[in-house]
């Protein structure tokens, strides 16, 4: 793989980051789901979900020269807060179940248009990376089709949809290295473009499931302050805290 400028590094993180808290968050309902096949079915998704993100940083910290196995945990949980690039989708705690169904729908739909954009990278490391993450998250999206299907013109629903929909808009927002990452064929697509494909998608969806959508602008205060991936999400701090708590006991180690 040639080595990557430094937009590119700041797309490819803002992915790997976002990949890492919603794996992180998605394993809080492992034992606490609903029943026993949502427990195993959050299980898989957050472990496909952690271990994209494990192959981005591995990508990054090589690129930079750093040993991408004794770096990986310092790198992944150990930064300050602000040198993650993490969106606020990602990030927030979905503490009702409707809210992580509806999170899980709005993210793995944008997921996919997202390596679909890096799937014909020059980088071959990239494009083979995100060839496999589509294959993956094939069962991803049809798990959370066929839950949507069921419970969608629900009122929790609506509720959770209401909740969280400005946040996915944000995340949209380009990454400040996306003139870059296009410019040298890292990613074939740039976010407004695939923010539009999305929405049709997202729209689609709710039409065929019965779901209430009111689509935010993305000038509105509520998106736009959830926008700036420079800025964590409130209650970042306490999530960080908590996964690190074993690793924090002694960054040096090789676990």
């Amino acid at each position: 793989m040639t080595a990557l400028d430094a937009g590119s590094r700041e797309y490819l993180l803002a992915l790997a980051d976002d990949e890492h808290m919603i794996g992180a968050r998605h394993t809080a309902w492992i034992g606490l789901g609903p029943f026993l096949e949502e427990d195993l079915a959050f299980c898989s998704i957050a472990q496909d979900e952690l271990g994209h993100a494990i192959a981005l940083y591995q990508l990054l910290l090589r690129d930079e020269g750093a040993d991408p196995v004794g770096e990986l945990d310092r790198f992944a949980l150990l930064r300050s807060p602000e040198d993650y690039r993490s969106s606020h989708l990602a990030e927030v705690e979905c503490s009702d179940w409707a809210d992580s169904l509806v999170r899980h729908w709005l993210y793995d739909r944008a997921e996919r248009f997202r390596w679909d954009a890096l799937a014909e990278s020059p980088q071959d490391e990239v494009a083979a990376l995100a060839r496999r993450a589509l294959a993956e998250e094939r069962f991803h999206t049809d798990h959370a089709e066929r839950f949507m299907a069921r419970v969608g013109d629900t009122p929790q629903v609506a509720e959770a949809v209401a909740r969280l929909l400005p946040l996915a808009v944000a995340a949209w927002a380009p990454v400040s290295g996306e003139d870059a990452a296009i410019a040298s064929g890292l990613v074939s697509r740039r976010s407004g473009e695939l923010a539009d494909a999305w929405g049709e998608r997202i729209r689609r969806d709710a039409a065929e499931w019965g779901v209430a959508l009111s689509w935010p602008s993305p000038s509105e205060p509520v998106v736009a302050d959830h926008a700036d991936r420079t800025v964590r999400s409130p209650g970042f701090s306490a999530f960080q805290a908590q996964l690190t708590q074993v690793v924090a006991l002694d960054p040096d180690a090789v676990w």
